[in-house]
């Protein structure tokens, strides 16, 4: 179980009995400050955590370090919700679309992000911004038109990941992968760009030929059939705009362009997003973070590999989706805890929070130090931002922060703090929520096993009580971090499935077959096994 810590302090001003700082329900939104290891985590962040869990809101928390989900689980377990959490960013996790809801705004916001080349060469943040933007605007034709057809096509996606058109084959989801593909070469990108005349009449043919399958079908009933058209041929007539509408800016990039200029703009354009286009987890339409909030999952966004620039675009658009829930009658309430908030905004953040209220999305913000997040949003935005926020805690920090108090923040203890509630005259003492390693692991377990986490990953071990640590560089090299839950004691091991171990073992036997060792295939496979096991035991 939790231990709720009960911190006593000596100063005459502290608050005599240690309580949980528990903001109120009131949407209003709130933000700690303090030093590493002031205890604004453990007697903030996990007893708000805590609560919202126990009101059932859906919850988004980011997790930087790795190992906060273990917290997170733990605090669902005990309130029975450990079914409701989603992990994102793991290979055993929900995979999602970075780029999946943002409209041309914001991959504008996400572009000047990712392509910054500072105030010297907005020629080449400009023309690879003008480069993604016409590519993705015909990759979102491209789906749009792909998924209408999968009105009368059920499986027209699982079938159709390209369509082949001329001398390119055209994705049919828009990622930042398939963005990639398409400027991978500059003969590539020619290819796309000679190719797009031919794709109108490949779609065409793919609706006709869609249409006389259905006609050739005797018990057919045609008019259940008229408004998917009408759908489909929509979506069509919208790609052949988009394609006369990027033409003029495609061809500038096109084999009539100066073909070493043309490679140095997409390299602008690819260098910055190549890890995170390599990246299964950030592009796959698989998983909508905004709509499991509201129905009361409990997200948590693993962003070790996300590049703080990507980070940032990712909240921007989690936020502007949020913010338009004020349409909706019957709202699920939300809560999104941000530690570290500065790795999070930039001073091209747009925090909507003058409508969260009214969409029931509730903020719990954590930074060292307010000079951080000054750092990042600068001063008009993060005052409009403190503006915003109606509930402040200082924890202990040898920082300097601007508050008209007489008590100073260098000589707080830990767990002690002074709030924005009583107008920062009172060092009160909270209560922090530690938890107990072992029982996270246990927890983390039961998580994993329902997943079939080991069966797929580490089959080798499958039935010894390990987890599986992810680490994101490891799993590029395809091995995993495994942890023995009883001895806390980590190995890094070749990530294997059921499938390799077979195929391991019957390339063993054929070897061994074929060099005619006099050693019994039984004898060897036991021997084998009992090696295996024998890795994390000691």
């Amino acid at each position: 179980m939790a231990t709720m810590g009960f911190i006593q302090s000596s100063k005459e001003t502290a608050t005599q009995t240690p309580s949980s700082i528990l903001v109120e329900e009131t949407f209003t939104h709130s933000i700690a400050f303090g030093q590493t290891g002031c205890g604004k985590t453990t007697s903030f962040i996990y007893p708000n955590l805590q609560k919202r869990l126990e009101l059932g809101h859906g919850i988004l928390l980011y997790d930087y370090k790795g190992k906060e989900h273990l917290s997170v689980k733990y605090l669902a377990e005990q309130i029975g919700r450990l079914d409701d959490v989603v992990e994102v960013g793991k290979p055993w996790g929900e995979n999602i679309n970075i780029i999946q809801n943002m409209d041309e705004d914001e991959l504008d916001k996400f572009f000047d992000n990712i392509l910054k080349h500072g105030d010297d060469n907005k020629y080449w943040q400009n023309s690879a911004k003008s480069l993604g933007q016409s590519i993705l605007k015909v990759l979102k034709a491209i789906e749009v038109f792909s998924n209408a057809m999968c009105l009368v096509e059920k499986n027209f996606l699982a079938t159709n990941k390209e369509i082949r058109a001329k001398e390119f084959s055209f994705p049919t989801q828009r990622t930042l992968s398939s963005m990639l593909k398409v400027c991978k070469t500059f003969e590539d990108l020619e290819n796309f760009i000679k190719s797009l005349e031919s794709l109108t009449r490949k779609t065409q043919n793919i609706i006709d030929s869609s249409i006389q399958k259905i006609l050739a079908r005797k018990k057919s009933n045609i008019k259940l059939y008229k408004n998917k058209y009408k759908t489909i041929l929509s979506a069509h007539t919208k790609l052949t705009s988009i394609i006369d509408d990027t033409k003029d800016a495609l061809d500038s990039f096109g084999e009539k362009s100066n073909e070493n200029l043309t490679q140095n703009i997409m390299g602008s354009l690819t260098a910055p997003l190549l890890s995170l286009s390599q990246s299964l987890y950030f592009n796959e339409n698989e998983f909508d973070i905004v709509k499991a909030l509201g129905e009361g999952k409990i997200i948590i966004l693993n962003t070790e590999a996300l590049s703080t620039a990507a980070v940032e675009s990712l909240n921007n658009v989690i936020m502007y989706e949020l913010s338009k829930r004020t349409k909706n009658s019957n709202i699920h309430p939300v809560s999104i805890f941000i530690d570290e908030v500065q790795r999070v905004v930039s001073k091209s953040t747009d925090f909507p929070i003058d409508v969260f209220r009214e969409a029931k999305v509730d903020l719990f913000l954590a930074t060292q130090n307010s000079a951080l997040l000054k750092d990042k949003l600068k001063d008009e935005k993060y005052n409009a931002l403190m503006g915003n926020l109606t509930s402040k805690y200082y924890f202990l920090n040898t920082n300097n922060e601007d508050l008209d108090s007489i008590n100073e923040l260098a000589l707080l203890e830990p767990f002690e703090y002074i709030s924005s509630q009583d107008d920062y005259s009172n060092i009160q003492t909270a209560t922090p929520i530690f938890m107990d390693l072992k029982e996270k692991l246990d927890i983390e377990y039961m998580y994993q096993q329902k997943l079939n986490v080991l069966n797929n990953y580490l089959y080798q071990f499958k039935s010894m009580k390990l987890i599986l640590k992810h680490d994101s560089r490891l799993y590029q090299d395809n091995k995993v971090i495994a942890v023995n839950i009883n001895t806390q004691k980590e190995r890094i091991l070749e990530s294997l499935t059921k499938s390799n171990i077979e195929y391991l073992e019957n390339e063993v036997v054929r070897l061994f077959k074929k060099n005619k060792l006099d050693m019994e295939i039984d004898e060897f496979d036991e021997e084998f096994d009992d090696e295996l096991a024998s890795i994390l035991a000691s």
